[in-house]
């Protein structure tokens, strides 16, 4: 849904993307591993806002695929590995929550689930369709996970205390999510069922 918005940040990043172009594409996504484990990190020192600001560098996410092209060096191992590195940066960023006692796993483990298969869904209807198909489609993709994601623990950091249905604001949004995840599971099928 957010995709949309990718040219535009792509946009602004490009001077970080040009004082780049000398750097392996496939180094700087191996560099984006390190982001989501420092968030993992401060979020279970409960040093929250400190764990938000690391959040925001989850962008480099689109630096390698930038310099990728930009300086001709598009290759399917690139993109292999970048899809890798967000699975696991998804999964750490979600399991954080989880390992830190802020969601309950009862509410992490439908999320992560759905998350991997959105991700799946897609890759392997383009796969079966031999690239002749693009099926990013659905309400939910990883950016806007990432963005409930990030307003979840702003939420439960700005109002720790606040329940509603005896769950926090971080459950509550984490369970928004995991319903527009499912949802979005059932597009994607419905769009391989038709095009496939």
């Amino acid at each position: 849904m957010l995709t949309i918005l990718k040219p535009v940040v792509e946009k602004g990043l490009q001077p970080v993307g040009r004082a780049l172009i000398g750097v392996n594409p496939n180094v700087i996504s191996l560099l984006g591993l390190i982001f989501p484990v420092l968030f993992f990190w401060f979020v279970m020192q409960e040093w929250y806002a400190v764990a938000l600001v690391t959040f925001v560098f989850l962008a480099v996410d689109l630096l390698d695929g930038m310099v990728a092209r930009a300086s001709g060096r598009v290759t399917p191992f690139g993109g292999f590995l970048d899809s890798t590195i967000d699975r696991f940066a998804d999964f750490t960023v979600i399991a954080a929550f989880g390992f830190a006692g802020l969601v309950r796993w009862n509410v992490i483990l439908p999320l992560l689930l759905l998350s991997f298969l959105i991700s799946y869904i897609r890759s392997r209807t383009e796969l079966a369709a031999k690239g002749n198909l693009s099926a990013a489609v659905g309400l939910v993709e990883r950016t806007e996970r990432l963005i409930v994601t990030f307003l979840a623990l702003l939420l439960y950091l700005l109002f720790p205390d606040v329940t509603l249905w005896h769950l926090n604001l971080a459950e509550l949004a984490f369970i928004v999510l995991t319903a527009l995840s499912a949802y979005t599971v059932g597009q994607r099928i419905l769009f391989a069922y038709k095009h496939l």
